[in-house]
């Protein structure tokens, strides 16, 4: 239930988010021209950063291991859901070396991380999210991360006027189609009664642990070895 709660909490957000807020966002990030997609932005990270803090905060190693086993569930859940934001999210949380270095992973595990790997990575253009994103249907929230980048290479790398003086419409047409795809997905809301309990614990994914703390944290567990 903690995964299916964690879709209201994101589409809320998400749905929040105006199209202009993206432009701007893209040529200047400040929450003052762009305060529901800095919002949303900062949950993405928080949610990363609260999943790696609970996992290196267990005080044994087979805590550690049921965290993390929990937290591959909850992501495989989120896709099948359509939320790649948070799938993307916890993919990075579990990923990140502090984590992974303190963490035995079965054959079964290693699979899903492999998977999840294949879906969310970065190589020709995060092929594999496009397909998933296009072949997705609503509800859903896309990462953002991937619409940032394209419209950011769109703006910056293309004049807003031809040569000649015409309007570049070609970019205009591209952008609207950009961004079209995050105003589609923000049409169809999740069917899920939030839960106060659940939402309590989550507590706004503020209590997490800093990077430098992680690393502390990481080599308390699993000192590093020593050369010579």
């Amino acid at each position: 239930s903690s995964g299916i709660n964690a879709e209201y909490g994101d589409f809320e957000k998400f749905s929040k988010i105006k199209m202009c807020e993206i432009l701007k966002y893209v040529k200047s990030p400040s929450e003052a021209t762009s305060p529901n997609m800095c919002a949303f932005v900062n949950h993405f990270n928080a949610v990363s950063f609260w999943a790696s803090s609970m996992i290196l905060l267990r005080e044994t190693k087979d805590e550690r291991q049921k965290v993390y086993r929990r937290f591959l569930h909850v992501m495989e859940h989120l896709i099948k859901l359509n939320n790649f934001s948070s799938a993307f999210a916890l993919f990075a949380a579990v990923s990140k070396t502090a984590v992974r270095r303190v963490i035995s992973l079965t054959h079964k595990q290693e699979k899903i991380l492999d998977s999840s790997h294949s879906l969310m990575d970065s190589s020709d253009s995060h092929k594999n999210l496009r397909s998933a994103l296009r072949s997705a249907t609503p509800p859903l929230i896309p990462y953002l991360g991937l619409c940032v980048a394209d419209l950011t290479f769109l703006i910056h790398g293309n004049p807003d006027k031809l040569e000649g003086g015409e309007i570049n419409f070609t970019k205009r047409h591209l952008t609207y189609k950009f961004m079209d795809v995050v105003r589609r997905s923000q049409i169809t809301p999740y069917n899920i009664a939030p839960r106060d309990d659940v939402i309590t614990f989550f507590n706004n994914f503020s209590d997490h642990l800093e990077e430098e703390e992680m690393w502390r944290r990481s080599e308390d567990i699993k000192p590093r070895r020593r050369r010579g």
